[in-house]
């Protein structure tokens, strides 16, 4: 447990610091990210000093196997992240191409020495709105001379066995099992002679190891953290001492917006559950988010670009479900739904589970009725927790007082179908190309003499060579645009005609937000729109 704590609050206070370091000194340097290191350092020293050695049950043999098939999985999914295969570089999964290529960018673009709090490197004109604390981890790794790649593979595997920690003291084998093998009915397609594949992929109700754990890398830091927090908060409704410091607890969930708002809002609402329902400790937590107020309020701010995003917000009941009707929920949830409508009924005497159990129902209703992003498949980012608030109870209060045969035909069906996904999403033996590392070092040689700073305008690919070496671009990905809910389309029509080169298209690229067009060809050009700002250099025209 001292471990875990430390680790979390070394991560966190890190993080903290180098914001705090980015907005007085005008962004990140080597120095700083030293600096902020060593803050975290000093802090995850303190709460390892003022963490109490808790007794913790001795795992079982079904707790020991399932936390060697979460090692294993991770270990397969985060050695081979992003790995060198002769001149490409590759990825392990498809889902991770486009995430990956983005957390390439900000951690390269946020260790160049931005202003904070950066602009956009996505779009030209308007503040970066995304939890960056995962990303500006890694640049402080970047800042002490790790490379980016290999900082992702040490921070995906580390933060894995925090995670795998976390899941199995809050809900032992079967909370392992939770996040590994959630899914409907899909899998079960295996049987007609489709083959290995992952069935689950084409349905709303995604295997959330795949589509989440290993593309948000800020669930590395929100996951463990936020777990921990929840298994002291049980302790606490059950009269026990907490066994993470208060200060520790207030840095944790006052960090988590810089890491995941979905995690921060569930959490929150488990508060104000825990607030409701837990009278005798409604002090203690009254206490917890007054002191967070203030901090957590200005990382929300920061994160949000002070709400300048289109949140997407807006009223869709029956989610993802479209015409699919009830078959929607069968085929997605399987199992699952029934036992969340049976589980309030079986836990109301239980003043504990009680707040769990209604923060987790009543945010599935809630994300059930709407979207809140523009991609309505984000819910699923808030139904995690939701779906992890709830297992716990699931298999004590449900599943375990059945009778050994039932209780293997429930988890059987609970989890054949994620099991299968779980298979298939990580065998991907040969990988997915991300990249060309010669064209890398050819465009990284064509922006040496090139301010970090200075915004390009380039084709809008999530790959593109300018994009992963941590450039600002005009406008980046269109499915970054539009998931990020950022108002792109005029900047992307005028770039779209300024790349197909029309007769006047030097007239027309000189009124694009960039200093920098890059066109493309067998000896790509690096044009200049602004003379004032940056002059040519022999180097920039091969």
């Amino acid at each position: 447990m001292r471990a875990v704590v430390s680790a979390l609050t070394f991560t966190a206070a890190s993080v903290a610091a180098a914001v705090l370091y980015g907005m007085a000194c005008g962004g990140l340097s080597v120095t700083g990210g030293w600096l902020s290191l060593a803050t975290g350092a000093a802090s995850g020293l303190a709460a390892w000093l003022c963490t109490q050695k808790t007794g913790s049950s001795k795992p079982s043999p079904w707790d020991i196997a399932m936390l060697v098939v979460f090692g294993l999985a991770s270990l397969r999914a985060f050695l081979w992240l992003i790995h060198p295969a002769g001149d490409e570089w590759r990825v392990l999964s498809p889902n991770n191409l486009g995430d990956l290529s983005l957390h390439l960018n900000l951690i390269r673009y946020l260790a160049s020495g931005v202003a904070f709090w950066p602009q956009s490197s996505i779009l030209a004109g308007v503040p970066l709105t995304y939890p960056l604390g995962a990303d500006i981890f890694n640049s402080l790794l970047t800042l002490t001379g790790v490379p980016v790649e290999r900082g992702l593979i040490w921070t995906g595997l580390a933060g894995a066995a925090l995670t795998g920690w976390a899941l199995w003291r809050w809900g032992g084998a079967f909370g392992l099992a939770a996040l590994l093998f959630n899914g409907g009915l899909a899998g079960w397609m295996i049987f007609a002679g489709a083959g290995l594949r992952d069935f689950q992929a084409e349905l709303a109700w995604k295997n959330l190891f795949l589509s989440m754990f290993i593309t948000q890398r800020g669930l590395l830091f929100a996951l463990p953290a936020g777990l921990v927090m929840m298994s002291c908060w049980r302790r606490v409704c059950e009269g026990k001492t907490p066994d993470i410091p208060h200060g520790v607890q207030l840095l944790l969930y006052a960090a988590m917006p810089l890491f995941n708002v979905h995690a921060f809002l569930f959490l929150s609402l488990l508060l104000a559950c825990l607030f409701a329902l837990a009278p005798a400790r409604r002090a203690y937590f009254f206490g917890l988010v007054a002191a967070a107020l203030v901090p957590a309020t200005c990382a929300v701010l920061l994160v949000t670009g002070v709400f300048a995003s289109n949140s997407g917000l807006r009223f869709l009941p029956g989610w993802m479900q479209a015409d699919a009707g009830w078959k929607f929920w069968v085929i997605n949830f399987g199992v699952a739904l029934p036992l969340l409508i049976l589980l309030p009924f079986r836990t109301f005497r239980d003043g504990v589970a009680r707040a769990f159990v209604l923060a987790g129902l009543v945010t599935f209703v809630v994300c059930f009725l709407f979207a809140f992003a523009v991609w309505e498949w984000d819910n699923t980012k808030l139904l995690l927790w939701s779906w992890l608030a709830c297992v716990p109870w699931i298999w004590s209060a449900l599943i375990r007082p059945c009778p050994v045969p039932i209780r293997a035909a429930l988890c059987v069906t609970l989890f054949f179908s994620g099991a299968i996904s779980l298979l298939a999403g990580l065998d991907g033996r040969h990988g997915y190309k991300l990249a060309s590392r010669s064209e890398l070092a050819k465009t990284a040689a064509l922006l040496r003499e090139v301010s970090p700073t200075d915004r390009i305008a380039v084709r809008p690919d999530y790959n593109h060579p300018v994009f992963l070496l941590g450039r600002p671009v005009l406008c980046g990905y269109e499915g970054h645009l539009w998931s990020h809910g950022l108002d792109y389309r005029p900047q992307w029509e005028r770039l779209k005609a300024v790349l197909a080169l029309p007769s006047d298209w030097r007239q027309q690229a000189k009124g694009l937000n960039a200093n920098w067009l890059y066109l493309e060809g067998p000896m790509p050009i690096l044009m200049p729109l602004h003379q004032e700002k940056s002059e040519p250099h022999d180097s920039i025209f091969p």
